[in-house]
């Protein structure tokens, strides 16, 4: 019998795409499968930021790569996958991270009539028409290897809905069905498909989002930023804010042999926020 301690997770030298991987989610799910021995090609649309990680992961017995995209174009998802192949020759893990809040002149909701269109748009053109489309570049071949792992970053709000921002809450819970969606289709191939729903985690997405929550809330209104995630962190039943390698290590146990029967699921790192 094998012990825990030596068992093969199945994820040295393999290969991990990850999306939006320039951001405090993406730079952690990228640190944590780079503890694992995994390779990595690293994508955003803002690639200049990539050259960071790269050098950091130079640490690493790992090969790492950055790769320019933009997730709202079929043909730069496209270009990705056959940019990766060419470079890896295979992609074992894809990690479907990239995401916004709304455009950049961001609205908040409630009445919901403050939301503008743009907001709407936006969110979904890169959160849930995004992942469909690196989903259906790298379909064929993890099909053709019949194997792989694909893990979406969606949100606690995709299921308990957020009444100030209810266009961001409903493009995470589409990524969410439509991962189940395709955990159904991709089985026969062998190729898994789940989501990870992160709580709170003190990213540039916050610190945009707690002014406007400051403006929305009188109770909030003297608070800094950070002191309003706070605020929110400490509803949660554990009281803890989520680190962006909490969110890779449920990504990393989703990639690993030990999930290899797990499919259709969605984990929430959320210190219990939403529980179902």
């Amino acid at each position: 019998m094998i012990s825990m301690q030596n068992r093969e997770r199945g994820l040295k030298k393999k290969l991990a795409l990850i999306t939006g991987a320039s951001g405090a989610i993406g730079h952690g799910i990228a640190r944590c499968f780079a503890e694992e021995g995994t390779n990595l090609a690293l994508a955003d649309l803002r690639d200049d930021e990539l050259l960071d990680l790269k050098e950091e992961f130079k640490n690493f017995d790992i090969e790492t790569q950055c790769f320019s995209l933009d997730v709202k174009k079929q043909e730069s998802c496209d270009k990705l996958v056959q940019d990766v192949l060419k470079e890896f020759g295979k992609i074992d893990f894809l990690v479907n991270n990239a995401g916004v809040l709304g455009s950049s002149d961001l609205s908040l909701g409630m009445p919901m009539e403050d939301i503008a269109d743009s907001d709407w748009d936006e969110t979904y053109q890169v959160n849930t028409r995004g992942v469909f489309f690196l989903c259906k570049s790298v379909v064929d071949h993890m099909r053709s290897s019949n194997s792989g792992r694909i893990i979406n970053i969606a949100s606690r709000a995709a299921f308990d809905g957020r009444e100030f921002i209810p266009h961001y809450a409903a493009s995470k819970a589409a990524v969410v069905s439509l991962s189940q969606s395709l955990a159904k289709e991709l089985a026969s191939s062998r190729i898994t498909v789940n989501s990870v729903c992160p709580g709170l985690i003190w990213s540039d997405m916050w610190k945009k989002l707690s002014p406007l929550y400051k403006k929305k809330n009188p109770e909030l209104k003297e608070m800094s930023s950070r002191e309003v995630f706070d605020f929110f962190v400490q509803q949660t039943p554990l009281n803890l804010e989520q680190t962006p390698e909490d969110i890779g290590r449920a990504v990393t146990f989703l990639a690993s042999e030990d999930a290899r029967t797990i499919t259709g699921q969605s984990i929430l790192v959320d210190s219990g926020s939403v529980m179902r």
